[in-house]
């Protein structure tokens, strides 16, 4: 990902005279270029296309206060029926019990050749979705096929929110051909920005304006740095499978306030050092303070907890005492709602409360335990440049022992010991070690996740197969499987198990029974005794030898991925088919076998087929050894799959003689 860190006074792009007096549109004028596209040469998929969009953000005085005031205008062509949903425009407003944002000056037009029809003020309506958020709302009218909408409003920000002044978001779900950016911001403000995802900026201007900025009452006047950003030709972001968050790889540019200057000459720094963070969190409330509850829970554990050497052994049964002691409330707030006492008292809490309180029963006994602070793989990645804490929202426990170190979450029933739940794998995070400072960490998945299949089966008088089925699932599987059963009855649990492998055939469970269901650091197993109905001629006898583990669909779709594949974890699954053919049939056809092997030693998928005298084995694999894999290896992950598929269509035939 690129990244621009910069300062507003002291880091210039490029230093040009340009005025923005003047916005670089004619709103209700449509060009005869415009109307005639019917098709996105670039990409002839899109239902809609973003013409132009622009933005202009500056600061203004008011009788009262400061307010940011951004001019939105967008114009859209919208293709075909699907594109109609881009006509339904959404504006998100912060309020609080003070002070809220506001929507001002919305108008629209909606262009059928020369027929105009503007929207109706009457329908914007304004939502209330919680106590901190509204929604301004309208639906372009009279729009269809081949209309062209724009629209154009202000967005007047209270100083207050200023936090909220986030920047501009280049891309969408649909294709722009011009997304451009202006910003007027007095010294007084500091920001640092970030640009965000895989899109070159075309244009990217900075300079000083003298003078541009006061406050009546108040001596000083202020230099205003006035910038421009541009991208041409913004293809969609099109969300696709194996994705962390989205607003990681969506290209924009991100400001974060830094510093505040007033004209008095005071300041107030709104980023600063881990060092400055790391002292803050040592006396703060919400976890700081919860962290020296080491003595509360030294009295509530069982003795038996704290006696014994500082071994792996006892750390364990510290966890698994914590983890079945308290139940996750589903909330993961990280800054408020933490109380060890009154989760303890509950037996339920947060998941920060619950890592704490497990990170106090660890240090309790004499380990070293810390927190690590983390964000959620659906909540973006932590900038790495300077502390935002808005960034994490999450939080667990990191471990020593000796020279080796484990990551643990409590909060998860089922999650084995140094293995976090799926939606903690996400980059890094950061450990608050308040006596030597903290420092980031890796967040690395657990390696061994298998999937492992062995069949051992014979075709019947009737031409079923009938047999075992035996699978074997350790790391993440094992803790979905999990999850799965526990979740219902055995029945339908069957019930699903059926209809999942009953494609082609009908798969008949007569028994079924597992292991290991509740020791979570042992593989669990299944073992089914099973009937599949042949439905064929029994003179002829043709079927799929994937009778477990086949893939119906490749994850991947997309002409190209601009943004990487994650995973989460590494996997590694077999299946091994033994199949006995009765004496008065012969083998009239094999598959041929089969092996695929990714770039830079990602992965490999080998499929082996032989006959010997009665009997068919079959042994297919499939690994991919990194959870993590660049955009340009995306062609290669899709073709991998494609082949797998094609691979899994194979057939047997066999003949009766």
């Amino acid at each position: 990902m690129k990244k621009i860190e910069l300062f507003i006074f002291f880091m210039m792009c490029t230093t040009v005279f340009f005025a923005q007096s003047e916005a670089p549109y004619t709103y209700g004028r449509i060009s005869q270029a415009d109307f005639d596209l019917t098709v996105y040469e670039r990409d002839s998929t899109a239902n809609a296309l973003f013409l132009f969009e622009y933005g202009k953000t500056k600061f203004y005085e008011t009788d009262r206060s400061i307010v940011i005031r951004t001019t939105y205008y967008g114009k859209v062509k919208i293709f075909n029926k699907e594109g109609e949903e881009y006509a339904t425009i959404k504006i998100p407003l912060r309020t609080d019990k003070t002070v809220s944002q506001k929507a001002l000056n919305v108008r629209a037009i909606t262009h059928n050749g020369m027929a105009k029809t503007s929207l109706n003020q009457k329908d914007v309506f304004t939502e209330k979705l919680s106590d901190y958020r509204s929604e301004v709302k309208f639906t372009m009218p009279n729009v269809k096929e081949n209309s062209i909408i724009e629209y154009e409003y202000t967005l007047e920000t209270p100083l207050k929110f200023i936090f909220n002044f986030k920047g501009w978001e280049f891309q969408s779900d649909i294709p722009k051909l011009h997304s451009e950016f202006y910003a007027s911001i007095p010294g007084n403000y500091v920001f640092n920005r970030r640009l965000m995802g895989y899109q070159n900026l075309h244009t990217n201007i900075s300079k000083i304006k003298k003078r541009c900025f006061s406050v009546n009452g108040v001596a000083g006047m202020s230099d205003c740095e006035e910038l421009i950003y541009a991208m041409k030709d913004i293809p969609a972001f099109v969300k696709e499978d194996y994705l962390t968050s989205r607003k990681n790889y969506l290209s924009a540019i991100k400001f974060e306030l830094s510093e505040v200057k007033w004209f008095d000459g005071s300041t107030k720094k709104y980023t600063k050092s881990w060092k400055d963070v790391d002292k803050e969190f040592r006396t703060e409330k919400s976890i700081g303070k919860q962290l020296r509850k080491i003595e509360f829970i030294k009295k509530q554990l069982p003795e038996t907890l704290l006696a014994g050497e500082n071994n792996l052994e006892k750390a364990k049964k510290i966890y698994y005492y914590i983890n079945d002691y308290f139940t996750w409330n589903g909330e993961s707030q990280l800054f408020k709602a933490v109380n060890v006492k009154d989760a303890y008292a509950e037996k339920i809490g947060n998941s920060t409360t619950i890592n704490i309180s497990l990170i106090n029963a660890l240090n309790a006994a004499g380990f070293n335990a810390k927190i690590m602070l983390l964000s959620t793989r659906n909540n973006g990645l932590p900038t790495k440049a300077y502390p935002v804490l808005s960034d994490f929202n999450y939080a667990i426990v990191k471990l020593n022992i000796g020279d080796k170190s484990y990551l643990l979450d409590a909060s998860s029933k089922n999650m084995p010991f140094n293995m976090l739940p799926y939606r903690a794998l996400n980059g890094y995070g950061r450990i608050m070690d308040f006596k030597k400072g903290s420092y980031w960490h890796p967040i690395e998945a657990h390696e061994k996740n298998q999937v492992r299949t062995y069949l051992n089966l014979k075709i019947d008088d009737s031409g079923n197969f009938v047999g075992k089925m035996q699978k074997s699932y350790s790391g993440y599987p094992a803790i979905n499987k999990r999850i799965a059963i526990n979740k219902q009855n055995e029945d339908v649990y069957i019930d699903q198990v059926e209809q999942d492998y009953g494609v082609d055939d009908k798969l008949v469970i007569d028994s079924y029974k597992n292991s290991n269901l509740t020791s979570v650091e042992k593989p669990i197993k299944e073992l089914f005794e099973i009937t599949i109905e042949n439905n064929l001629n029994s003179e002829l006898i043709i079927f799929n030898p994937f009778i477990s583990g086949r893939i119906s669909e490749n994850p991947f779709r997309l002409p190209e991925r601009t943004y990487p594949i994650d995973f989460g974890y590494p996997t590694n699954s077999s299946v091994n088919l033994q199949l006995t053919i009765p004496k008065n049939y012969i083998i009239k056809s094999l598959p041929k076998n089969k092996g695929v092997r990714l770039p830079n030693d990602g992965g490999l998928f080998t499929f082996n087929i032989t006959q010997k005298n009665n009997q068919i084995q079959m042994t297919f694999r499939r690994v991919l050894k990194r959870s993590f894999y660049a955009p340009q290896e995306y062609p290669f992950l899709k073709e991998f799959f494609n082949q797998i598929i094609k691979t899994q269509k194979s057939l047997i035939t066999l003949e009766k003689i």
